[in-house]
């Protein structure tokens, strides 16, 4: 999908993962692993993630995810080359078989002017 009022401008990749519910608490912890596994990946500018938060219910919250990963990145073009590179691959390759949903948002960051 494409804005016209939209500039070109580093890139958010949000993913939620879902665990699958046999894992243990041992085994979740050290599907950390997987995103450090991503940080030498010479695209990424940023990369955070963490377990949800217990935040209070509302009707807007959706807290059922089990960990959550954020990158930046400078433009698009890092994007799509993260998306191929070996080092991602890989991980997705070793640590898939630990989740059973996965949800990406990406968006281009808007800069206040």
């Amino acid at each position: 999908m494409e804005y016209d009022n939209v500039e070109v401008g580093q890139v958010q990749h949000f993913v939620m993962f879902w665990l699958k519910p046999q894992l243990t608490k041992t085994e979740i912890a050290a599907f950390a692993n997987f995103f450090e596994a991503l940080k030498p990946i010479k695209y990424i500018k940023t990369l955070n993630y963490g377990l949800a938060a217990a935040t209070p219910v509302r009707p807007v919250t959706d807290n059922s995810f089990t960990y959550a990963l954020t990158i930046t990145f400078a433009n698009l073009a890092d994007h799509n080359a993260y998306q191929e590179d070996k080092t991602h691959l890989d991980a997705v390759e070793k640590f898939s078989n630990n989740w059973y949903r996965v949800v990406v948002h990406d968006i281009v960051i808007s800069s206040m002017k």
